[in-house]
C-alpha cells in the first residue's frame, strides 16, 4: 500500500525517524541515522532526476507530495500550483530546501547530500547515453553547482565520488560502487 504526503510533512523529524524506523528497524535506527538518511536520499534524487528526465516539472518544496511505496521510499513527486522553472528556481526553490532538511535530519554535512544528488544524476545520464537534450549535465559541469563534479574518474578511468555517502559503515549496504574510499 502506498502512501502520498506532502514532502514538507514527510521531512519533519518525528514523521521522518518513524518512516526510517519502519524501513530499516531498530537494529540501525536511531544508531545509524547518518547512513540511513543519506541512503533514503539517493532514492528521492534518483526519483528527482527520472521525473526531470522525462519532461516533467518539479514543484517547489512546500507544494511537492511525493508517494511512498508500501517500504516508505519514494516512487513518484507531484505538485500542486508553482513549479521551479530554470536551474535557479530548481536550486533555491527545490533542492536547498530538501538538502537542508535532509542534512539536518541526518546530521549530515550538506556536501554528502548534494554528493548523492551529484552522484545520481550522473547514473541517469549514463543510462540514457547523456545529455543531448535535457540539459541536466549543467548541475555537474558548472563550477556554479553544488554538485558540480560530484563524480569523477580516477587514475584508471572509474568513476569516483568526490564525497563518500557513509554506505560502508553498515556491513549488509557496504561501499558504494563509485566509493572514493576505494582508491
Amino acid at each position: 500500500m502506498s502512501e502520498s504526503l506532502r514532502l514538507e510533512q514527510l521531512l519533519q523529524p518525528q514523521r521522518f525517524d518513524r518512516l526510517l524506523l519502519e524501513l530499516y528497524g531498530a537494529e540501525l535506527m536511531p544508531a545509524q541515522r547518518p547512513v540511513l538518511v543519506s541512503q533514503w536520499s539517493k532514492y528521492y534524487f534518483g526519483l528527482v532526476w527520472q521525473t526531470l528526465l522525462c519532461g516533467a516539472a518539479l514543484s517547489v518544496f512546500d507544494v511537492t507530495e511525493v508517494t511512498l511505496d508500501a517500504r516508505g521510499l519514494p516512487i513518484a513527486l507531484a505538485g500542486r500550483g508553482d513549479y521551479c522553472v530554470g536551474n535557479q528556481a530548481l536550486l533555491a526553490q527545490h533542492f536547498n530546501p530538501v538538502v537542508s532538511r535532509l542534512a539536518a535530519l541526518g546530521g549530515l554535512a550538506p556536501g554528502v547530500v548534494w554528493g548523492n544528488a551529484g552522484d545520481c544524476l550522473d547514473q541517469a545520464l549514463a543510462r540514457i547515453g547523456g545529455d543531448a537534450c535535457h540539459g541536466l549535465g549543467y548541475w555537474l559541469s558548472s563550477a556554479e553547482s553544488p554538485m558540480h563534479a560530484a563524480v569523477g574518474l580516477d587514475a584508471e578511468g572509474k568513476r569516483r565520488r568526490r564525497t563518500c555517502c557513509l554506505s560502508y559503515k553498515v556491513d549488509w549496504v557496504g561501499h558504494c560502487e563509485h566509493c572514493p574510499l576505494l582508491v
